[in-house]
């Protein structure tokens, strides 16, 4: 039963006006800000400018994402088409479950593209000679562990869709979560005692990725996000049991 729903949550999504809107954003703003960076930029090689890549889709998913999660759950609230669902007799679980792997699935695919649009013009607009280490490990481990950690940094905002009633207001919440998120991770990691606290947190690991790919990191940082899926799937699902359907 999850299986279809999550195929019909999956076809939804795919044919939604607001996922290829949101996607091509999410993939020609980070790469225009990147070719402009390199333009102007002497001497920068590509490992830099692929670890600005990075940077910048990061930048924009925090504007953008959280657009994308209010239609895709306060939207499905409004167009009764959660509603519908559960009076077709489907379980509140199996329906939250779809919804939410479908929103994992497309910020998956948003981070897969523009990652490695971004990874063509770094090495091509420069050079691949100043990787340090193997390349599997500083490109490819590093953009898989990146994907995983904004996976988990963007759910906040299915989280917080799940307790607001109308979109201009999830939209709203969602942006200033992640901005406020992003800034306080910034401001707690100029004291030194903050550091290894901030290492816990999705949002942090969207800045310790970028720097650090050792193996410790790289279990913080899957471990950090795997937690944080949990709790946001396990919250949604309380808050989802709690919500009046009307």
């Amino acid at each position: 039963m999850m299986g279809s729903l999550f195929k019909w949550e999956m076809k939804q999504t795919l044919s939604s006006k607001s996922f290829w809107i949101i996607g091509a954003s999410l993939v020609a703003l980070p790469a225009l800000m990147l070719m402009l960076t390199i333009h102007f930029s002497i001497g920068m090689s590509g490992y830099t400018a692929y670890i600005e890549g990075l940077n910048n889709f990061n930048a924009f998913l925090i504007f953008l994402i959280g657009v994308f999660a209010g239609i895709h759950v306060t939207g499905a609230f409004e167009g009764r088409k959660i509603q519908s669902a559960v009076m077709a007799g489907n379980s509140r679980f199996s329906i939250l479950m779809a919804k939410f792997t479908s929103f994992i699935s497309a910020v998956a695919i948003y981070g897969l593209v523009s990652i490695a649009v971004c990874s063509v013009i770094s090495f091509g607009m420069t050079s691949v000679n100043d990787i340090e280490g193997s390349i599997a490990r500083a490109i490819i481990g590093r953009a898989a562990v990146y994907i995983v950690v904004e996976i988990a940094y963007a759910a906040t905002c299915f989280l917080a869709s799940m307790f607001i009633k109308h979109l201009g207001g999830a939209i709203g919440l969602n942006l200033g979560l992640l901005l406020t998120m992003n800034l306080a991770a910034q401001v707690l990691l100029s004291f030194d005692w903050a550091e290894k606290f901030v290492r816990l947190f999705p949002v942090g690991q969207t800045m310790f990725v970028l720097a650090d790919m050792s193996n410790s990191n790289i279990v913080t940082a899957l471990s950090s996000s795997a937690v944080a899926l949990a709790a946001v799937a396990a919250l949604s699902y309380a808050r989802f049991c709690r919500r009046e359907l009307k």
